[in-house]
């Protein structure tokens, strides 16, 4: 699915600057050249932002540049229709077409702008009450989920101690990572990312890898996670008594089997990961991607928690497709044949889209409810 957004982000990004070349009032050859020129400078331009090598002060205006690129693609192809309309009619369009040019980049230079400010400034709370037949004991636990930070050098520094800080003033008992944290190894990236060490919660902090740990560095994620006292779950569970009750907290590795980057690396396997957890205690299953929620839901899971799809970043046709690629899952909650699945939009942003418009990033806080106490109380 990633191979194929990229692919159809750089055709999007390609488009917009061989039209805008061969709309330029020049000679053909000139036009030709100029587009041409637009479009190895602007597939670099994505090329640079995927790889996210350059600063903060240079990422974030290249990103406004492609987000420009980006958003006016499907508006330049219309207004390219409407021309070759007018000249298979045998009519020249106007100097309309050049106020629609000016008006195309100028709209889409405001939604790049804002687009891009609501993707990298932090994340908000977001808060849901979840009511399942769960011991009484159980009512009232809090989970904090937080799923794809992705810490890069695109972070301000201030951003992931803002999510540590919102996250630990929620007073959680459990606070659970849901995978790519970063988009770099650790130690590439700003010092503060020690600040994950400052998460706390009453049954403290567990994470499973997402797709980006594995594609920079999987050893150093897992080692760098224990030294900051984050207990990564792999394939395992661990069981918290709370109130008398228990509740088991387990996780599985990202599922990629065609991918070189997991060769030799262990695959999700949830008999394994469930072995020895206590009969009848309702499960939490931290599983990065979405889409193997219906293989999930054959176990006894209660709570899948997945992020990956950033909840498709923009409303409309780019989360379909990201919904399309994920089995239908983009964002919230889903019932899948008796097992609850929510799907996070995520806390930050991955540098090849840098955009979020009417998909804010969040930081999930998940209140479990006991059916029984709260039908009690209602009588």
């Amino acid at each position: 699915m990633k191979l194929f957004f990229i692919l159809l982000l750089l055709l999007t990004v390609a488009y917009a600057p061989c039209s805008i070349g061969f709309s330029l009032p020049l000679k053909r050859f000139l036009r030709a050249v100029t587009a041409l020129l637009l479009f190895f400078l602007a597939i670099g331009m994505q090329v640079i932002l995927f790889t996210g090598i350059l600063p903060r002060p240079a990422l974030l205006p290249a990103a406004w540049l492609s987000g420009t690129l980006i958003f006016a693609t499907p508006m330049l192809f219309v207004r390219d229709l409407a021309v070759l309309f007018l000249r298979s009619r045998g009519k020249k369009p106007g100097k309309w077409n050049r106020y629609a040019l000016a008006g195309i980049l100028a709209v889409s230079g405001v939604l790049a702008a804002w687009g891009e400010y609501c993707a990298v400034k932090p994340p908000q709370v977001k808060r849901v009450e979840l009511v399942r037949d769960i011991p009484a004991g159980l009512d009232g636990f809090k989970i904090v989920y937080i799923s794809d930070i992705h810490v890069s050098r695109t972070s301000s520094r201030n951003y992931l101690w803002t999510v540590v800080c919102r996250a630990n003033a929620l007073r959680p008992d459990v606070i659970l990572l849901g995978g790519d944290l970063g988009d770099l190894k650790p130690e590439e990236i700003r010092p503060n990312m020690h600040q994950l060490g400052d998460l706390h919660a009453k049954y403290g902090v567990y994470s499973s890898p997402g797709n980006h740990e594995y594609f920079r560095g999987f050893e150093e994620w897992l080692e760098f996670l224990d030294s900051v006292g984050i207990e990564s779950l792999l394939n395992r569970h661990a069981v918290i008594e709370h109130n008398g009750a228990e509740i088991v907290i387990a996780g599985v590795p990202d599922e990629a089997k065609d991918n070189k980057m997991y060769e030799g690396r262990e695959l999700p396997d949830l008999d394994k990961t469930l072995a020895g957890a206590p009969e009848g205690a309702p499960v939490v299953l931290l599983a990065h991607k979405p889409q193997f929620a219906h293989d999930y839901s054959a176990y006894p899971v209660m709570l899948q928690l997945s992020g990956h799809t950033h909840g498709g970043m923009v409303a409309g046709l780019p989360a379909l497709l990201v919904k399309l690629f994920n089995k239908g899952f983009v964002s919230g909650l889903y019932e899948v044949n008796g097992m609850t699945l929510y799907v996070s939009n995520g806390a930050g942003l991955w540098n090849g889209f840098m955009f979020r418009l009417g998909v804010p990033s969040e930081i999930t806080e998940i209140t479990l409810r006991s059916r029984n106490k709260t039908e009690t109380a209602r009588d």
